[in-house]
């Protein structure tokens, strides 16, 4: 290697190119430069090619690019070592490298030759652009094509589509139409290169389905048809028919060319024709008649249940096979060798008559007798309705009627007999209106024959000779009976006045009764003679009119249907005013008949007497005690209101009343008088506590120095003792005067304690040991507490009287109870251990003047009776000889009224 080096740059015994030159300056650059740009340029020339197989990687001869950059590179050098050579005569360098040069540039010129040949069988520039041009036309043309497919598929009623399974089974739709944005609720780009989308759409039901038959289709390359269902996210359904011919692709895959469309109108139309069949089938089977459908040839291809029983149970030869199928014209011929056989060859007519539209319907009764019943049936042919040719025959039985119109002909002769003989008159007239029939009690009530008024007309002008009055009725009787016909309801009577043949008068409810339903034939007339009866009416009505009560009569709308003259005097009102007028005019606090649809608050009142409050025409407030009836009339309830004017029986009790009260008030004071010492030892009391504490307050004061806080607690003292004196005096006063009678909320128990204080002196007195049992929490009463308190106390001192007389070693006990009773009342029991009352003594004691005390006026338990029952309780007495007696008397309890509950509110 040392060697090549040396001889490579030997330059011993060698001169530089320079000499050559002459070192001439301008000619020596010219030399360098040149060599030096070409070296330049050559070297710039690999990069280029370099750069272009980097960016052209389809270059198809990468191999001849790289030799011709090497033969290039190598030119380069040589030029750049002739630079050199200049001043370095490095000669065997350069031609080594030309040799190399010459190597390369031969190998390359070699590889050109062959290489042209081939590059000239490539399309030129022109030939490229004209091939692209004729690319681009074909391009635009195919995608017009598309487009105009698109189009075209976008008119269609459903999606065309090519759909790819790949052999790694992966699935694409390569084309959807636009249809399946409205099918899918997808693009078709969603769906391009995936299909699992579209796949999970699928309804689960049918998504096992619809994946086999795809199978199908592309292991035996069949045409692919299905029915499925599509779910959204929404909840809703579609069914969708797909159809397409698959072909087998070069890779493996299968491709198919199809159309999918939306049946979900067509289920749904064949899910209401399923329906609608077994709709059919069901009316069929639920109805009585016996119904078979028969085609245009008369062959039976329908019958519902009843006469599939029908066959059945009577044994018919088709009961036994299936009777769909057999030809019901050819059974009515055949049914010509039984009993019936004009009725079978009627049936057979009258049916192909329906079948061949010579008849648009057809009707017969027959009979068809068992051996053990007689029967018939009412034959119906209809035509179906529709495209399809046929007859609908339907068999009803008729049995029944049959019989019952049987029973009616036999029952006519009855039936007039019953005429005959009824107690009522009755007329039968035709539908000439000629009269036909009267019966005996016509004849007899009106002295008319059927001679006297052959016609309704000779009746009417004879019975009501006033030409006025006969238009009326005629006109009544008329619009009445085209009424009653419209409404398919009974004739109402009508109350009419008959001028009989001797010229006399009678009322009578006239009514019509039709032979035929809707009155277009034979008339019963029925006339009941009520002139007895409105003879009656008179009589009451003049009672009614002159009663001194007021009576009025209201309907469930309490609406006044009557009054009679004694509300005029009660009320101000005439009779006629009040008709029509609520019953609120006149008594605002009665029980109405309706509130709100209850009858339970004037049900209550029925039967009882009651004081309400009326009011009058002048506005005057009328006292009344009020009586409740109730009656019904023609399915209407009606009530009646039964009043009297109770203003005179007020006034006296209010001055019963007022004399009660100036009693009470003089045995108030009497009461006073017999407890003067008791009450006089009271006021003592409190008297000698002030005196005694005065006394010592002067004391107090003139000591040197005064002990004001001693003082002070004295004259407090004194202050508490002259108050207590005052309540004593107080309480006393309010007892006796006398006051206007004033009721209000008290508790029983603070009664009987303030009656008690009154009285405590006189019993500590007389040594009498005092009890309470005293309920808690008792119900208020609604009382005058100063009454109360009267009777309560008479009580304790008639008891006290009753204890005087006890031995002076036996111990005098009295008791005062207070509870509530079962009835909800409040009772007060004062009882005390006396000798008790004898037989005359208990049936006197309540009498007035009468008493067992030598000073007293006997007036005591009179009043206190009298007293509570004002307060609307009672007074009694228990006695026991020897035991004692209880005098015990109930208080209801208070029981707020509407008012006073607002009052309270408002407060």
């Amino acid at each position: 290697m040392q060697t090549l080096t040396d001889l490579l740059f030997n330059i011993k015994d060698l001169m530089p190119h320079g000499y050559c030159l002459s070192w001439s300056p301008v000619l020596l650059w010219l030399h360098v430069g040149s060599d030096l740009l070409i070296a330049l340029a050559y070297y710039s020339i690999p990069l280029m090619l370099v750069y272009f197989i980097r960016q052209r990687k389809d270059f198809p001869y990468p191999w001849l690019a790289a030799m011709f950059a090497g033969f290039i590179v190598a030119c380069g050098t040589t030029h750049l070592l002739s630079a050199i050579t200049i001043w370095m005569p490095v000669y065997w360098l350069d031609g080594l490298l030309k040799a190399f040069t010459a190597i390369i540039s031969i190998a390359t010129a070699v590889l050109m030759v062959w290489i042209i040949p081939r590059a000239l069988s490539n399309p030129s520039p022109a030939q490229l652009h004209a091939e692209i041009q004729q690319r681009k036309t074909a391009e635009t043309a195919q995608r017009e094509a598309f487009d105009r497919l698109q189009k075209i598929a976008g008119q269609l009623p459903g999606m065309i589509f090519q759909f790819r399974l790949g052999a790694d089974g992966r699935s694409c739709f390569p084309f959807a139409s636009e249809a399946i944005r409205d099918l899918f609720r997808l693009s078709p780009e969603e769906v391009r290169e995936d299909a699992s989308k579209a796949f999970a759409l699928v309804h689960p039901d049918d998504y096992g389905s619809i994946g086999s038959a795809i199978r199908k289709s592309a292991r035996n390359l069949t045409p692919w048809h299905h029915e499925y269902r599509l779910r959204f996210a929404d909840g809703s359904h579609r069914w969708l028919f797909g159809n397409a011919l698959p072909q087998r692709e070069a890779d493996g895959s299968v491709l198919w060319h199809g159309f999918v469309t939306d049946i979900s109108e067509r289920k749904q139309m064949e899910e209401k024709l399923h329906d609608s069949d077994a709709l059919n089938v069901s009316i069929l089977d639920s109805l009585s008649s016996h119904i078979a459908v028969l085609d245009a040839q008369g062959v039976i291809v329908a019958v519902n249940k009843a006469w599939r029983q029908f066959a059945k149970r009577n044994d018919l030869p088709e009961a036994g096979q299936n009777m769909l199928g057999l030809n019901y014209l050819e059974t009515c011929k055949k049914g010509c060798s039984q009993a019936h056989c004009h009725e079978a060859n009627i049936a057979q007519s009258g049916i192909a008559a329906v079948l061949a539209g010579r008849r648009e319907t057809f009707h017969l009764e027959y009979p068809c007798h068992s051996p053990t019943q007689q029967r018939w049936f009412h034959m119906h042919v209809l035509p179906l309705q529709g495209s399809r040719r046929g007859v609908v025959v339907s068999h009803e039985d008729i049995t029944e009627r049959k019989l019952m119109e049987n029973e009616l002909k036999a029952s006519e002769a009855k039936f007039r007999s019953i005429i005959e003989v009824s107690p009522v008159p009755m007329v039968l007239n035709d539908e000439q209106w000629n009269i036909t029939f009267l019966n005996q009690a016509f004849v007899q009530t009106f002295g008319y024959n059927v001679d006297d008024i052959p016609t309704v007309a000779d009746w009417q002008s004879k019975a009501y000779p006033d030409p006025d009055y006969r238009l009326w009725v005629d006109r009544t009787w008329q619009s009445t009976l085209n009424k009653t016909k419209q409404e398919q309801t009974d004739f109402p009577p009508l109350e009419l006045a008959i001028r009989c043949n001797n010229n006399n008068i009678k009322t009578v409810l006239a009514s019509a009764a039709a032979i035929h339903h809707d009155f277009a034939g034979v008339h019963l007339m029925i006339m009941y003679d009520i002139t007895q009866r409105k003879q009656i009416e008179a009589k009451l009505n003049s009672i009614f009119n002159a009663s001194v009560e007021g009576i009025i009569t209201f309907n469930m709308s309490n609406s006044i249907v009557s009054a009679n003259a004694a509300v005029e005097a009660i009320f101000g009102y005439k009779p006629e005013e009040l008709v029509g007028c609520n019953i609120n005019k006149l008594m605002p606090s009665s029980p109405r008949a309706m509130r709100d649809g209850d009858l339970s608050g004037i049900e209550k009142s029925i039967g009882q007497i009651q004081e309400i409050e009326g009011l009058h025409k002048n506005g005057s407030v009328v006292p009344l005690d009020l009586s409740v009836a109730e009656f019904a009339l023609d399915n209407e309830y009606y009530f009646t209101h039964i009043v009297r004017d109770v203003s005179l029986r007020k006034h006296r009790e209010q001055q019963d009343k007022e004399h009660l009260d100036e009693l009470a008030h003089v045995t108030r004071l009497g009461l006073m008088g017999e407890m003067a010492s008791g009450i006089a030892h009271e006021v003592n009391q409190p008297l000698a506590a002030i005196s005694s504490y005065t006394q010592v307050s002067l004391n107090l004061i003139n000591t040197e120095p005064p002990d004001l806080v001693r003082l002070a607690e004295i004259l407090q003292k004194t202050q508490q003792q002259a108050l207590r004196a005052g309540r004593i005096i107080h309480r006393m006063r309010e007892f006796v005067k006398s006051h206007a009678k004033q009721r209000v909320a008290a508790d029983i128990n603070t009664l009987i304690h303030d009656a008690v204080g009154l009285c405590i002196d006189e019993l500590k007195q007389n040594n009498i040991r005092l009890t309470f049992e005293l309920a808690n929490n008792l119900p208020s009463i609604y009382v005058d507490q100063v009454q109360i308190e009267q009777v309560i106390i008479n009580l304790i001192r008639n008891s006290v009287d009753a204890l005087l007389n006890l031995p002076a070693k036996q111990q005098r006990q009295l008791t005062i109870h207070s509870r509530l009773t079962l009835n909800n009342d409040i009772q007060i029991r004062v009882k005390d251990n006396g000798l008790g009352l004898d037989d005359e003594q208990q049936q006197k004691i309540f009498t007035p003047f009468y008493t067992t005390k030598t000073d007293g006026m006997g007036m005591g338990l009179s009043i206190s009776r009298s007293l509570i029952e004002a307060h609307e309780g009672t007074l009694h007495f228990n006695s026991q000889a020897g035991k004692g007696t209880t005098l015990y008397f109930t208080l209801p309890i208070w029981r707020k009224s509407a008012k006073q509950q607002l009052l309270q509110t408002a407060n």
